[in-house]
């Protein structure tokens, strides 16, 4: 999974105790106690119904396979958050005492009258249910504004979600076999785990399709979507592999398969084959998070995996794909483990793009692109579930694992990865557990430093003080043991020999270069992310004036010395200018050197700001203009656009009016039938038009593409003019983004554009009025139910204050269908923050 999950809001605490047969659950003042019953076994779940768009519910039958095998009354508690239990019954017999506690989230079955419960054998069970449509369970609608009107329903799990949409055994370590069998209409189909086993022609009621898996999941990992799909088939080998699309969206679907299956084979080279009978990425509308694991399937959103050439699209992809095998095939023993999956899958994505990264084959370990925060715990055992997506089992996770990847050596780390796919397959694993499997390689005091780094909240951090000698004293702080493998700088001198220098914690240490040529090269092997060690503004700057410098090559000669440290050192280094003295003639060379495509993308930003640095010679202004508008003439390195914030200040020298004439003139259609694909356009975004022509060309983008991602995009683009933007000139865009509420319903398009509104609005309620009736019209919107507090939110910004205008606002909702965070906000809007 690769998200932020929301934090579950408390239910209303109900005062009541459930007697059911000889079950009786105490009851306290503190809320509701936790149902107690027999323990039990869950061999298989199989789901059968179909989805009631009419009334937003999944209608079904669920079997269910399972033994009790604890002592005591003969009653099994599932986690159930459905909205309705008609019937519990055993399977070709009588109907089964059961009690729905909607407050608990539980639903007990009395099994005392089934003489297997007491014998511990196998009981079939059936239950029949519905389940309403919300977060766990997505129904998204063909919606106004969407240039792809196709429905979409789909499940979203991961952590807890299961229990919303079927009663189940909610517990990561509790695997069963899943099989769904759903009706659908006759031109939708259905993608879930496991095998197609059957597609049964309904005639005018459609289709009944079903899948099965062969193997155990917990509930967490099972799931289906229902749709209007289109198919692009491929294969690795002989395992097929698929992308599964609303049919009509655009992207560069063929190029991802090739890019999936090129991942698929790094990962088998570095773990196990991979383990399920198919792979399956499923694109999906409204998706509120990035994406989600499924055994043989992943759900990822639709605006963020359709363009393999961009890094995010494909660093998404690859860390869901990840997951097949940790996460999927050895699962994590409680949701405390989590950062097992998503460690692994966070430092395996990298791993999947290297051929983008380390085109030299240096074999640095992608550090740098790990993102911890300070405060984050790797395990955090305080945390509920749905509390514990934070960047801790993360980028903290995965900057864990990296160290301790650095220490054992390539061999002993992968061996020992592959000892607990092996060992663990179809099973689970915990912290302990895992950790031990390295300790062969790490020995005792490595370990011992590696589990305390486990509950480590502090990041390790770094004080600079300038030195007389050029360089600087850099005291390394780590109070909380977050370092495993040490911090190091390498010196690399003219003839190719490296000195290192090791920083130990609470030791004052002076980095200086032994030459004037001697480059820096900080943490040699990439195993930290040392940028974020940088916490004060004080410690950054002179960082930036005594250090930094020193990562460029500072005369000719070293470039060479710099072209062989490896893209993420380049890449690092750039960030802060080009090598000093590098001449016009010379960039295409250096740049095609550079080990990687984000280096590469970075490095003509920093061009950008050679060329158009003041007092700059005529003649030299010159030759950066020719050099720069032949190289983007190309459109190069796509991959590392997302590494660069923008190449506007290349203004001064190339026009970029002239050099994508065609493709403004495409933009100004509006792109309805495309023509332009979603990776160009990003590359389009990093220049500036003049204010009114960018308003003209992409406010067409925004109201017209069929592609949503392009429409999002567009808006994005054109919030970041409002800053600076002529007060005369602002009346004509704010009536723009207002708008737009008026002619979409599709959330993502949405969310771009209420901040722009806010951004755009003008001091008073009254000058707001276009925007506050379109936020009107988007919360009676069923479609848009996702950005309700959002629109709340802004209606109050817009408002400025002004107490009777949003209470008048408020006044004109009444008998809305709004979400219930949605009604909080507009009866107490200060909680918007």
């Amino acid at each position: 999974m690769h998200c932020t999950v929301q934090k579950h809001r408390p239910g209303a605490f109900r005062v009541a105790c459930l007697l059911l047969g000889s079950l009786v659950a105490a009851c306290s003042g503190e809320g509701p106690a936790p149902l107690e019953g027999s323990a039990f076994d869950i061999e298989r779940y199989d789901l059968r119904g179909e989805f009631d768009w009419e009334r937003g519910r999944l209608v079904a039958t669920l079997g269910l396979t399972l033994s009790v095998t604890g002592d005591g009354p003969r009653v099994v508690v599932l986690d159930s958050a459905v909205a309705e239990v008609k019937e519990v019954r055993q399977k070709d017999g009588g109907a089964l005492p059961h009690q729905l506690d909607p407050t608990r989230a539980a639903l007990a079955v009395d099994l005392s009258s089934v003489p297997e419960a007491t014998r511990g054998e196998p009981i079939a069970i059936e239950i029949d249910y519905e389940a309403l449509s919300g977060d766990a369970l997505r129904a998204v609608p063909a919606r106004m504004g969407d240039p792809v009107p196709v429905r979409a329903v789909y499940t979203v799990s991961e952590p807890l979600g299961a229990s919303r949409w079927m009663p189940c055994h909610n517990a990561p370590s509790d695997r069963a076999l899943f099989s769904v069998a759903m009706r659908v209409d006759g031109g939708e189909s259905l993608i879930a785990n496991g095998d197609l086993v059957g597609d049964e022609d309904l005639g005018a009621s459609g289709r009944l399709v079903r899948y099965e898996t062969a193997y155990p999941l917990p509930p967490y990992l099972m799931a289906f979507a229902i749709g209007d799909f289109e198919v692009e088939r491929g294969a690795k080998g002989d395992l097929p592999i698929a992308i599964w699309r609303r049919r009509g969206l655009p992207g560069d679907h063929g190029k991802m398969l090739d890019e999936i299956a090129r991942a698929i084979g790094r990962f088998e080279e570095l773990l196990v084959p991979y383990p399920f009978e198919k792979y399956a990425l499923v694109l999906l509308p409204d998706f509120s998070v990035g994406g989600i694991e499924h055994a043989s399937i992943s759900f990822q959103r639709e605006e963020r995996s359709t363009e393999p050439a961009l890094a995010s699209d494909l660093l998404l992809t690859t860390h869901e794909l990840a997951h097949q095998w940790f996460g999927d095939l050895v699962t994590v023993e409680t949701w405390d483990d989590l950062w097992i999956k998503e460690g692994m899958a966070t430092l395996l994505e990298q791993e999947g793009v290297r051929a983008y990264t380390d085109e030299s084959g240096a074999g640095t370990l992608n550090g740098d692109e790990l993102g911890p925060h300070a405060g984050d715990a790797v395990r955090d055992p305080s945390l509920a579930p749905g509390e514990k997506y934070t960047s801790g089992p993360y980028g903290r996770a995965a900057w864990l694992l990296t160290q301790i990847r650095s220490l054992t050596g390539e061999d002993a780390f992968w061996s020992a990865l592959r000892g607990v796919l092996e060992e663990h397959r179809f099973g689970t694993i915990g912290t302990d557990e895992f950790l031990d499997a390295f300790a062969p390689a790490l020995g005792p005091k490595a370990l011992a430093r590696a589990r305390r780094a486990v509950a480590a909240r502090a990041l390790p951090w770094l004080t600079v003080e300038p030195a007389a000698s050029g360089g600087a004293f850099v005291t390394l702080h780590d109070p909380d043991g977050a370092l495993v493998a040490p911090l190091e700088l390498a010196w690399v001198a003219g003839d190719g020999l490296t000195r290192v220098q090791t920083l130990a914690p609470a030791e004052r240490v002076e980095v200086a270069p032994g030459a004037p040529s001697e480059l820096l090269v900080v943490d040699p092997l990439d195993r930290h992310p040392e940028w974020a060690f940088l916490s004060t503004e004080r410690d950054l700057d002179a960082y930036a004036a005594t250090l930094a410098p020193r990562r460029v090559p500072s005369d000719p000669d070293a470039v060479s010395r710099f072209l062989d440290v490896g893209g993420a050192h380049q890449l690092a280094a750039l960030q802060g200018g080009l090598p000093p003295g590098l001449a016009p003639e010379q960039l295409e060379a250096f740049v095609a050197g550079l080990d990687a495509e984000a280096a590469r993308a970075v490095a003509l930003a920093a061009a950008c700001d050679a060329a158009s640095a003041p007092g700059l010679d005529v003649e030299i202004r010159g030759a950066w203009s020719s050099v720069l508008t032949d190289i983007f003439a190309g459109a190069p390195y796509s991959y590392g656009l997302d590494y660069v914030d923008s190449y506007a200040a290349c203004s001064s020298v190339v026009s970029p009016e002239d050099l994508f004439a065609e493709d403004w003139s495409a933009l100004r259609t509006g792109l309805a039938t495309g023509g332009v694909s979603d990776a160009r356009l990003q590359y389009l975004s990093k220049f500036r038009l003049p204010p009114d022509a960018a308003l003209r060309t992409w406010g067409q983008v925004a109201l017209a593409s069929s592609s949503v991602r392009a429409r999002v995009l567009a808006l994005r683009h054109l919030a970041a003019y409002l800053e600076g933007l002529d007060p005369a000139a602002l009346p004509a865009w704010r009536a723009f983004f207002a708008g737009v509420l008026r002619v979409t319903d599709v959330s993502d398009v949405l969310t771009a554009d209420l901040r722009a509104v806010v951004a755009s609005a003008a001091p008073t309620a009254a000058g707001n009025e276009e925007a506050l009736e379109g936020l009107t019209r988007v919360l009676r919107a069923p479609a848009a139910r996702s950005v309700h507090p959002r629109a709340v939110c802004a209606a109050h910004a817009l408002t400025g204050g002004d107490e009777q205008a949003f209470r008048r606002f408020a006044a004109g909702l009444d008998g809305a269908d709004l979400t219930d965070l949605a009604a909080a906000l507009l009866r107490s809007p200060s909680d918007c923050g």
